[in-house]
């Protein structure tokens, strides 16, 4: 029954009252979505836009441009896709923003440069950046090794390894930019070259002249832009701008020191750029294109021919992405937004056991609490004793005190039990709860007592009348009672890690605690999401059960 009448619900005091009433229900709502929704688009995004609290990811609607400050947006779809391929590199980046305005000819014959470049002449973009746990080159790699090998046992033995899955497997390291750095000569470094020679134009990152003389340039001053020699700099106001000299030659001290200590041997004849100059110019003459080459003799530079770069010899770099951006955009997009849960499912794949403990763990808790607490809520109700009052007392005090204080007393009983790192551990310190005995008590209590009298003259024992009375009429407040045995079981993180340290007993919330001390945020918060999945869909399957439990012994 209504606590307000239909003619009662016609007066103004009235309207206004039931107005601020689901004002203030609504609100409660919206403060109750907001943080799942905001978790959920976190999930969505990437290291460039995980902290601008926006609830839809800018790049869902936002490819390119700038911001309100005229800087580019981080949260564009140009920015993020520029940052993942260079792993976040802002120098690499600033280096890199080239040949802005080429034409769509110049941007398919640097396209096929690209394909036809060898392996040692480029480094693979899209690798897995500072402080990030998965990338698009990682992925690929894992994938191409498990068509190859199928088995990560497989992948151990050949390649000498210790890897639990190919989701734990990574790519060799590649420094083709360092002249210190010289090429594994092993098994897995080798195939690393065959997988590489796979990878499609987007993520090949040529190995350019100018680029290998900015980071010396860069070692040599110690970073200090300002020790460098104007001669150099030029209208340069840091590194990444200096352009490539036009008079490369031993003649000149610092440039002599960049070919002879600078510059890897492996491109002693010219890296990328050199060969772009060949492939975007054919049939020119060497003295037209001007590009620079020496001689090694005994591992030292000497002096050969020298003639002028180009005064352009730019790669459209920057007009390739962009182009690529604007035609796949719809890829790209949908690849960021599912990566982090992507890497989430992974990661419980990885680690299977979790999900198969949280599910015997929730499963064992409802049974024990449903087992425990009917019977000694039963027992107070139908064999009421003088210290029934206190008893219940008792019980309620319990409520009082956080969880917190009873670990350390309950995990030093469970260690001289020899409990620890079972599931005993986890379900028998809650089987029995105050509360839950409290509510039943009460319930039972309501009970119509000439039930239980009529089952007495029937000669029916008392296990069969609370087997066939008592329970089925507290489904409702069983089913309720099931439902917070699961939310405390599934939940459980904290007394879970400190009873439980077998990691092969260790639950899903625990794995997710593990998860935050390697993973960024915006894979935190998509684990976090997909967690709180379970919970949300028992609720929304429960609500009626919910308001009956909670309903029905408020009546009685």
């Amino acid at each position: 029954m209504s606590l307000v009448g239909q003619v009662g619900r016609k007066r103004i005091r009235a309207r206004f009252a039931l107005l601020v009433i689901y004002a203030l229900l609504s609100l409660g709502a919206v403060t109750t979505l907001y943080p799942f929704i905001l978790m959920a688009s976190t999930g969505f995004k990437g290291p460039t836009d995980q902290n601008d609290n926006k609830l839809i990811p800018a790049y869902f609607k936002k490819t390119g441009g700038m911001d309100d400050k005229g800087k580019p947006d981080d949260g564009s779809l140009l920015v993020k896709y520029v940052a993942d391929k260079y792993a976040g590199d802002t120098s690499l980046i600033t280096a890199t923003r080239t040949g802005p305005n080429a034409s769509p000819h110049q941007i398919k014959q640097y396209e096929d440069f690209l394909d036809k470049l060898p392996v040692n002449y480029w480094s693979a973009g899209f690798k897995i950046a500072s402080g990030q746990v998965t990338s698009r080159l990682v992925e690929l790699y894992r994938n191409w090794l498990q068509d190859r090998y199928h088995t990560v046992d497989a992948v151990n033995k050949a390649y000498l390894e210790e890897d639990v899955g190919f989701q734990t497997v990574v790519p060799p390291a590649e420094l083709l930019e360092k002249p210190t750095w010289k090429q594994p000569d092993n098994r897995k470094y080798k195939e690393w070259l065959q997988f590489k020679a796979t990878l499609p134009a987007e993520f090949r990152i040529p190995v350019r002249e100018t680029r290998l003389f900015q980071e010396f340039l860069r070692a040599k001053y110690q970073n200090q832009f300002a020790q460098v020699p104007a001669d150099l700099a030029g209208k340069s106001t840091k590194f990444e701008e200096i352009a490539f000299p036009s008079d490369m030659t031993l003649a000149r001290p610092i440039q002599a020191e960049f070919l002879k200590k600078g510059l890897p041997t492996r491109y002693s004849n010219g890296a990328a750029e050199d060969l772009w100059i060949d492939a975007s110019q054919p049939g020119m003459h060497q003295s037209e294109v001007g590009v620079y080459r020496f001689s090694l003799r005994d591992g030292v530079p000497q002096e050969g021919f020298v003639l002028s770069p180009p005064a352009d010899r730019a790669m459209p770099v920057e007009a390739y992405e962009h182009n690529f951006l604007l035609t796949h955009q719809s890829t790209v997009r949908t690849e960021f937004a599912t990566r982090n849960y992507a890497y989430v499912f992974n990661f419980i794949a990885l680690n299977g056991r979790a999900l198969w403990n949280t599910i015997i763990f929730c499963l064992l808790a409802i049974i024990t609490q449903l087992t425990v607490n009917p019977l000694a809520a039963y027992a107070l109700s139908r064999y009421p004793i003088r210290a029934s009052g206190q008893i219940l007392i008792f019980l309620l005090a319990t409520m009082a005190f956080p969880a917190e204080v009873a670990m350390i007393p309950g995990f030093l009983l469970l260690k001289q039990l020899h409990l620890l790192n079972t599931f005993a551990a986890l379900v028998l310190p809650t089987a029995a709860s105050g509360y839950m005995i409290f509510l039943l008590k009460g319930f039972f209590d309501s009970l119509p007592q000439e039930l239980f009298e009529a089952g007495q003259i029937d000669g029916a024992k008392e296990t069969t009348m609370m087997a066939r009375i008592a329970l089925p009429l507290s489904k409702p407040v069983l089913g309720y009672l099931a439902l917070l045995a699961f939310m405390g079981a599934y939940g459980a993180f904290l007394y879970a890690f400190l009873v439980v340290q077998d990691q092969h007993m260790w639950t899903l919330m625990v794995w997710i605690y593990e998860l935050q001390n390697t993973a960024p945020k915006a894979v935190i918060m998509a684990a976090l999401t997909i967690a709180a999945i379970p919970t949300l869909i028992v609720f929304l399957i429960a609500q009626r059960t919910i308001m009956k439990g909670i309903v029905l012994p408020s009546e009685r």
